[in-house]
């Protein structure tokens, strides 16, 4: 790798100024030699002035080469201090600096100098003005290479305050304020502040027609949410009352049930008929109880005793509860909670109807002689409650491709026909976004995840 030594540099320098001295000091003989009718060298100061202005161009060339780099397979730019200054400063104090060299030489040349003094005061002239123009030449192309010779400016600096002092909205035409207007009620509108109007009279030529349109898009998405409320309600009376309504006459379809299997009935098909109403109206209660439920976290009417717990010990405590039910299925709960206290901000009892909710899924639904994972783990601030499990059957999820698990009556397995009211995913999910959770089902195959999120305190 051919490295650009200072020293190769500095010979450079040293070269071409010798050439522009050649180079000079050349013109100034061929005029001294046209004053004094010494012809006979003339073509000798030619030849020494063309020699000079080649290898002038040469090493500039070469110059603008190796600028700002430090071999030749570098091609990063290295700055010097003197590229702080800006780049049309410094094209100033290089058009001053031709200015002046023009009317230096156009002063020697009337002066009335002798052969050596005239040669000598032009080199030393040269010298001096082509030193300057070297570490002005070579800041310039360094700036060019870099992409800054127009970015690194007064004038650039000045654009960029003016573009900022207008962003910033300290000056502004009248349309341009009335465009930002619309933008805003617009972003407010979309953000859900429904409320949001524009005064159309406050508006000029186009941008009062947007107004206009603005505040009819706004009268019509109120409308639509407010009829989408309605209906809402309408569904979450309708659901109550009718679980209500049901549950008196169930509640006697029970208590009859349970007074009949006391009866010392000898006819196996009646014990059978009082076990197979016994199983349909319990899940018929389970049913009305999770859709009085549904309703009332939907209508908002759930009241919450928000509270600090330990979200550890609540895991533990749910998990001890359903250790039969998992042992009398065959299933392994594989636990990984940490040891020490991990606390949230959340209702105990609500958080524990959501954590059984899953408990029980898998209790259920849980392939024979598999492992169910528990697991609690901290990610930054949030704790992060997981729960994994193979289904005994495929999941529908599989066959009808983007089904929400969370939704109401939505079923995991389409075999699911004799238990399970397809509402208690929905009533973890509303009761974990209710306290500030998160609720997450994910689904692989046939194996089941899923996760509740809570923030640490």
């Amino acid at each position: 790798m051919k490295q650009y030594t200072i020293g190769k540099k500095a010979a450079v320098i040293v070269l071409h100024q010798l050439c522009m001295i050649l180079m000079v000091t050349g013109v100034f003989a061929t005029g001294y030699a046209f004053r004094h009718d010494a012809h006979e060298n003339i073509d000798i100061y030619t030849l020494i002035s063309l020699a000079g202005l080649v290898g002038s161009f040469v090493s500039l060339a070469y110059m603008a080469n190796v600028a700002g780099r430090k071999s030749e397979d570098d091609y990063t730019i290295y700055y010097l201090p003197i590229d702080k200054v800006y780049s049309d400063v410094m094209l100033v104090i290089f058009t001053l600096l031709m200015v002046f060299m023009g009317k230096v030489i156009s002063g020697v040349k009337n002066q009335h100098f002798d052969y050596a003094s005239l040669i000598m005061t032009a080199g030393t002239f040269t010298f001096l003005f082509d030193m300057a123009f070297i570490i002005l030449y070579q800041s310039i192309v360094r700036k060019i290479k870099g992409n800054i010779l127009c970015t690194h400016s007064l004038m650039y600096k000045g654009y960029e305050l003016l573009k900022r002092v207008i962003e910033k909205k300290d000056i502004h035409t009248q349309k341009t304020k009335e465009i930002m207007r619309i933008q805003e009620a617009l972003e407010a509108i979309s953000e859900g502040a429904l409320d949001t109007t524009l005064n159309v009279n406050e508006f000029h030529g186009q941008q009062k027609k947007v107004a206009e349109a603005v505040n009819h898009i706004r009268q019509g998405l109120m409308s639509s949410v407010n009829e989408s409320l309605k209906n809402e309600k309408l569904k979450a009376d309708l659901i109550t009352n009718v679980s209500h309504d049901i549950k008196t006459p169930l509640t006697s379809i029970v208590n009859y049930v349970d007074l009949l299997k006391r009866e010392n009935l000898e006819n196996e098909n009646a014990k059978y008929y009082i076990h197979v109403l016994e199983e349909k109206s319990q899940r018929l209660k389970q049913l009305t109880e999770d859709l009085v439920e549904t309703s009332k976290i939907t209508s908002g009417n759930v009241k919450l005793n928000m509270q600090k717990l330990d979200l550890v010990e609540l895991l533990y405590q749910t998990g001890g509860e359903f250790n039969e039910r998992f042992e009398s299925r065959n299933l392994t709960i594989v636990t990984k909670i940490p040891s020490e206290q991990i606390f949230i901000y959340a209702d105990g009892r609500q958080l524990y109807r959501s954590i059984e909710n899953l408990y029980t899924n898998a209790a259920k639904y849980a392939l024979e002689n598999t492992r169910v994972y528990v697991e609690l783990e901290k990610a930054d601030t949030k704790a992060v409650f997981t729960i994994k499990n193979v289904s005994k059957n495929e999941l529908d999820i599989v066959s009808n491709g983007n089904v929400d698990l969370t939704e109401r009556f939505v079923r995991g397995e389409r075999s699911r026909t004799t238990e399970g009211s397809g509402l208690g995913l929905s009533i973890a999910k509303n009761l974990t976004h209710l306290m500030g959770g998160k609720f997450e089902i994910k689904v692989d195959g046939d194996l089941f995840i899923a996760t509740i999120t809570y923030n640490i305190i």
